[in-house]
């Protein structure tokens, strides 16, 4: 028979998500992100509203590639990853009034991210859908939890920090809310890692 005195909680499945302030000049790298959006009409991918750029060349911003292929490594490293990685994408995202991102993942890569460049008042944070969010939302009602934490929500969300960067796995589901500031854009770079 088991000694009650031994209990305690095992956490069997974790969802780690990297964090890390970068004291990079944002003040160039805002500028070449509006400069880019004026060249050019974007594309649509999860963006309601907004613009997105296109792919962008490993030349354009060479302070930020370096730091985010050495977070993206020591990462890798806790995670138990076996090879090296680096950057295979990265593109721009630029929400106005209202803008905002869809639920997505981001298939065939490994680590996926964001940058933040400029996060005004009430520009939309992101959140993470807990991977068993179907089966929490359906048999787990609200009224159940006195308060949510990382047992038992079925998202998480962290707030968009300007000068931070987030890491997390490319499976993850997230998603950013609308920029709900109704006079400056929220600017952030999203990547790939392969």
């Amino acid at each position: 028979m088991e000694n009650n005195q031994n209990s305690y909680i095992q956490d069997i499945f974790k969802i780690s998500i990297y964090k890390k302030f970068l004291p990079l000049n944002n003040k160039p790298i805002k500028e070449y992100c509006l400069n880019l959006k004026k060249e050019n009409k974007g594309r649509i991918r999860s963006n309601s509203g907004g613009w997105q750029s296109n792919d962008l060349s490993h030349e354009s911003l060479n302070d930020l590639y370096s730091c985010i292929n050495i977070i993206a490594n020591d990462f890798a490293k806790e995670l138990n990853l076996k090879k090296k990685l680096s950057i295979d994408n990265i593109w721009v995202n630029i929400n106005g009034y209202k803008d905002s991102n869809k639920t997505h993942s981001h298939p065939q890569s490994i680590l996926s991210g964001v940058y933040y460049v400029k996060t005004p008042k009430n520009s939309g944070n992101i959140f993470f859908n807990n991977t068993s969010d179907d089966v929490i939302q359906h048999s787990w009602q609200k009224n159940l939890f006195n308060n949510y934490n990382c047992y038992n929500s079925p998202e998480w969300f962290l707030p968009s920090l300007e000068g931070y960067i987030y890491l997390f796995p490319s499976w993850l589901k997230h998603y950013v809310e609308p920029n709900m500031n109704e006079k400056e854009e929220r600017i952030s770079l999203s990547f790939n890692i392969k």
